[in-house]
């Protein structure tokens, strides 16, 4: 009789739940995810970016974080991450998370200014103090999904665009090239 009863309340839940939910929860976690940056701004892009698990809150799960600076109309060689839930560019989830597992700490070079809510685009020199700061403005951040978004092994593409009508006055664009090798249950 408890086990129709547990049965009956996964099912309801399951129920309530969106199907974007459920994949990402479902979705398989294994490997890596490739990440390119494109910046078709006339700026420089300073950001921090990495992939977690958003549902492993207590304790917090760890981070795989990175920082780039992608300089204005060129990209960034392309970057592996340990495929997790969620592949971040710039958000408060992500600066959160880092924070809370002093992964921020633990990176070598780390760039204070560059560690934001925001992808932030300037125009100083290289070398000078201002480099990653928005003298030219920002963009808010992207969060993707494994399962909605994105699966394991596929490479994702973030563009940068100058946008007038953004907030900040650039965005960020987002596209994925699948992954085309068969997965080994499906062999």
């Amino acid at each position: 009789m408890a086990a129709a009863g547990i049965v009956a309340a996964v099912s309801l839940a399951l129920c309530s739940c969106t199907a974007g939910f459920l994949s990402y929860i479902t979705e398989e976690r294994q490997g890596n995810v490739f990440v390119i940056f494109v910046n078709n701004a006339p700026a420089r892009a300073a950001f921090t970016f990495g992939s977690y698990d958003s549902l492993d809150r207590n304790p917090p799960g760890a981070v795989a974080l990175q920082q780039l600076r992608v300089e204005a109309n060129s990209s960034a060689a392309q970057v592996t991450l340990p495929c997790r839930r969620d592949i971040a560019v710039a958000t408060a989830a992500l600066i959160k998370r880092a924070i809370d597992t002093d992964a921020d700490r633990n990176l070598q070079n780390f760039d204070a200014d560059a560690f934001g809510e925001t992808v932030h685009f300037s125009t100083a020199p290289v070398a000078s103090d201002s480099a990653s700061l928005p003298t030219a403005g920002e963009s808010n951040g992207r969060n993707m999904r494994l399962g909605v978004d994105f699966t394991c092994g596929d490479t994702l593409i973030f563009t940068f665009e100058e946008d007038p009508d953004a907030p900040g006055g650039f965005r960020i664009d987002f596209e994925v090239i699948p992954d085309v090798e068969p997965d080994d249950d499906d062999r």
